[in-house]
């Protein structure tokens, strides 16, 4: 039925024009269409030309269109690329289309023109300092050097095309010694060496210059005190990056210097704050109790809220609780508005004044909430989960502008073509054109076609949270209720992981290598089809959503095996491996579960779990099979 329903939906998409049209018409279309694309690919235009009656009105002959007249680009006249960008803006390929053009008209010296259709947004240095060329041309040099001392102080080279202008402003003495430093400690941060040697010729005392990038590729250099003595904002931007970079090899060595030098030179606020969050952060997430002093000698402000919160996950993983709600308490007020430090706030009170009626009323308030912390707090005060479904109510007018734009009708004809990565391609362009009602409207229409992953990427950028049925369908579910049953786990479970890797994309594949629904590696698949006596006749077969879904639910079983089926750590352990949890599972047999979540060191993994749990909860509601966020055994762990 539901298919039937699809296909409704989209041959519904062409319900507008003649029956023969829709049929024999598109057809011939596509077929003109594929013709044109080849011989247009080898830059031959003559067959798009010779049927462009023909192809007129099909949703594709736009990038007919853009690549004819790329083709005759150079001698084009202004007025018909402008009518193009007019019409056909919407092209995702347009961008591209436009650099080309304007660094043609840059090339050319036709600065009216550029600067009527260069936009910022087009994100591109080159053009960025052309622009700036142009305005130095027309008499805009103050200007002109504000965007060419922004686009010089950078940790990464730059286009050639940037020499004219850098240079005129060099020649207008804004270059200056303090300038050549400031871009050499960008480029010694971001490990640039290559700019770091050239700009250290350029600054008037190359040897200090020299021995930065000396410190920050050795930083053992800085145990010579006496190099290092003198007050001064050179000795203290090397010495500052020495510390930070030798603490990851020798940290007691660090931590020695760390002292010295914190009481011989007179570091900025932002020097030491860079301290504060390269060593004390990292002591932190190794719960080691010593960033605290670091911290507090460092960043006692607690200015960077990175270390901020770390700060507090410290005290609460060590168990000083007192500490951490004044820790919690002095967090800057949008940070402590989040669920996340009201829930802190709160369980502090909870343990630090044990003789105090129970916070239940605040635990009542903040489990209004949809989210991890707020499941949470349902717990502690014995309240119902608050799922707040509201599905999204489109206006049809809205619905059918969206349905008929003629970037969406591109999408569904590429899809139709089987040309998917182009399809998405298209979808994920559009939405940067709509509104947020717009955006609900498309995430709408892709939920009707089973478009699970656009539907909820789309959906996300309208920010609209509260339709649960587009957010989190019940995509594959026969497979996955079955396989999750065959492995004896939950199936809310499963889903959710499924929800969190990919948001059912079966097709994705990670930077990583991960692969598929539930992105597995090639070698846990390889091994896990092994154990589990899975069919694997290659890694691409991965890929099919069937065995993706075989492979991961098995891969599941075994990460609940190793860990005592309890899911907070198994869930992590996908995420993470097995190893890092183990090893984050270190004095950690009597640490309340909410403490060990919270201050996983990973911020992905930690998320990864809370997102996790919080998905299996909605997941086992819409399952009606209710799933607690965190069942009573798992509330101990053991290593």
């Amino acid at each position: 039925m539901r298919n039937i329903i699809r296909l409704f939906l989209f041959v519904s998409l062409f319900a507008c024009v003649p029956f023969s049209q829709a049929n024999t018409g598109l057809e011939q279309q596509r077929l003109l269409y594929a013709q044109a694309k080849k011989a247009m690919d080898t830059g031959n235009p003559s067959v798009y030309l010779a049927n462009k009656k023909k192809l007129h009105g099909y949703p594709l002959t736009p990038y007919l269109t853009m690549a004819e007249l790329k083709l005759r680009l150079v001698k084009a006249h202004t007025d018909e690329v402008e009518a193009f960008l007019l019409e056909h803006g919407d092209l995702p390929q347009i961008r591209m289309f436009k650099l080309e053009w304007l660094r043609m008209l840059a090339k050319q010296g036709n600065w009216t023109v550029f600067v009527k259709h260069y936009s910022p947004e087009l994100n591109l240095v080159e053009l960025d300092c052309w622009f700036a060329q142009a305005q130095l041309q027309q008499g805009q040099q103050h200007a002109a050097f504000q965007i060419a001392e922004k686009l010089w102080l950078s940790s990464e080279s730059r286009p050639n095309a940037c020499d004219p202008i850098f240079e005129a402003w060099n020649k207008a003495g804004l270059r200056t010694a303090d300038k050549v430093w400031a871009r050499l400690a960008l480029a010694v941060e971001a490990r640039n060496y290559g700019l770091a040697k050239f700009l250290s010729k350029e600054h008037p005392n190359s040897a200090k210059a020299q021995l930065f990038i000396d410190v920050a590729q050795k930083p053992s250099l800085i145990k010579d005190k006496q190099n290092f003595a003198e007050r001064n904002k050179e000795n203290n931007a090397i010495v500052s990056i020495g510390l930070r970079r030798l603490f990851r090899e020798e940290a007691d060595n660090a931590l020695e210097l760390l002292t010295h030098y914190g009481k011989q030179l007179d570091f900025s606020n932002d020097e030491k704050a860079k301290v504060a969050r390269d060593v004390g952060v990292i002591l932190a997430k190794r719960f080691d109790p010593r960033a605290l002093e670091v911290i507090r000698d460092w960043d006692p402000q607690l200015s960077d809220e990175l270390v901020a919160q770390w700060n507090a996950r410290l005290l609460l993983r060590i168990g000083k609780w007192n500490e951490a709600e004044q820790s919690i308490s002095a967090l800057p007020a949008d940070l402590a508005r989040t669920n996340r430090w009201r829930y802190w706030q709160i369980r502090s009170k909870q343990i630090t004044r044990p003789l105090e009626p129970a916070p239940v009323s605040e635990f009542q308030s903040l489990a209004k909430e949809r989210d991890f912390y707020g499941f949470m707090a349902a717990d502690r005060s014995k309240s119902s989960y608050s799922l707040n479904n509201m599905p999204v109510n489109v206006p049809p007018k809205t619905l059918n502008k969206v349905r008929n734009s003629k970037a969406i009708q591109r999408a569904y004809e590429l899809h139709a073509l089987g040309d998917f990565a182009a399809s998405q391609r298209e979808w994920q362009h559009a939405s940067r054109l709509f509104s947020q009602e717009e955006l609900q409207a498309q995430a709408k229409l892709a939920i009707e076609l089973d478009w699970f992953n656009p539907a909820i990427r789309t959906l996300a950028q309208a920010q609209y949270w509260d339709d649960l049925d587009i957010r989190f369908p019940l995509a594959y579910q026969a497979n996955l209720v079955s396989a999750a049953q065959q492995q004896g786990i939950h199936p809310s479970w499963a889903y959710a992981i499924t929800r969190q890797e990919s948001a059912f994309m079966p097709t994705v594949r990670s930077h990583a290598g991960a692969m598929g629904l539930m992105q597995l590696m090639p070698g846990t698949a390889k091994e896990t089809a092994k154990r589990y006596n899975i069919p694997l006749s290659s890694p691409q077969q991965a890929l099919n959503p069937d065995t993706n879904i075989q492979l991961g639910t098995a891969y599941l079983n075994q990460m609940m095996k190793q860990f005592n089926g309890n899911r907070i750590l198994a869930t992590a352990a996908y995420n993470a491996g097995p190893g890092r949890v183990r090893q984050w599972l270190k004095n950690a047999e009597y640490l309340p579960y909410d403490v060990w979540i919270e201050t996983i060191p990973f911020d992905e993994t930690r998320q990864y779990v809370q997102n996790v749990l919080t998905y299996s909860v909605i997941y086992g509601e819409k399952l009606q099979t209710p799933t607690p966020l965190v069942e009573w055994h798992e509330q101990l762990f053991e290593e």
